[in-house]
């Protein structure tokens, strides 16, 4: 079982490797005259595998030390398909609800509401070459959600329901998961989504249906995405 100081350490390990890592990018001349026009395809992939490692090392050192760790412990519990799909369900209907009625409300009374207006698409970050494309677009849809329910869920949130009260644990861990995608101007929906998928997990004990969930979410998002590229007439029609 985790404890709330492998949390802190975690934390501590990703920050310091996150400033060891900016320092020696910095030093290489590829990385050091990369803009952000530039972050897309190849260079996307490169720069998302380095974020993922940098939460990633100091969990499996922790999980290393602890040595008492088995993939139930991350809330890898087997559950029928049908209850995937039940609470995968349950949570997009929440989420979709929860959010229009916060939208209708901006819309109502003339406030911009962060997250509830027209985003910057993530289809530059896909690049122009078509391998390149179908990885990016396969790691946003599948290998980011599952990291990120591993990450969040069963490491985040599950330590922190067996040490913190049940409502602190919920809205701390959904505002960590929002911040920590750094994405400021969706802040809001992000955390929605965080309680969202926390709920999930807390009714069965289970990553499968928020990683369904997740998955599911990234690929309509990302879907929609790319239809507004190809037809940007649509946003005038809105």
């Amino acid at each position: 079982m985790f404890k709330i100081k492998d949390i802190l350490r975690v934390f501590s390990g990703a920050l310091v490797l996150l400033v060891a890592v900016q320092f020696f990018l910095k030093k290489i001349p590829y990385f050091a005259n990369m803009e952000e026009g530039d972050v897309s395809g190849f260079n996307f992939l490169l720069l998302y595998v380095i974020q993922i490692l940098i939460f990633l090392i100091p969990l499996l050192l922790v999980v290393w030390l602890r040595g008492n760790i088995s993939r139930e412990d991350f809330g890898f519990k087997k559950i029928k398909f049908k209850d995937i799909l039940k609470f995968a369900a349950i949570g997009y209907a929440s989420y979709f609800i929860i959010a229009m009625a916060i939208a209708q409300i901006g819309y109502s009374w003339g406030i911009e509401i962060p997250g509830f207006q027209q985003q910057e698409s993530h289809i530059p970050l896909t690049g122009e070459r078509a391998g390149s494309a179908i990885t990016v677009i396969t790691i946003i849809t599948f290998l980011g959600p599952i990291m990120e329910e591993v990450f969040f869920r069963g490491f985040l949130f599950n330590t922190m329901l067996k040490h913190w009260p049940v409502k602190l644990s919920f809205l701390l861990s959904a505002l960590i998961f929002a911040a920590i995608h750094l994405e400021f101007r969706s802040m809001i929906p992000l955390f929605l989504i965080g309680l969202v998928l926390n709920w999930m997990f807390y009714r069965t004990k289970s990553l499968y249906p928020g990683i369904f969930f997740h998955i599911i979410n990234n690929a309509i998002a990302l879907g929609l995405e790319y239809y507004i590229y190809l037809h940007p007439e649509v946003i005038g029609m809105v």
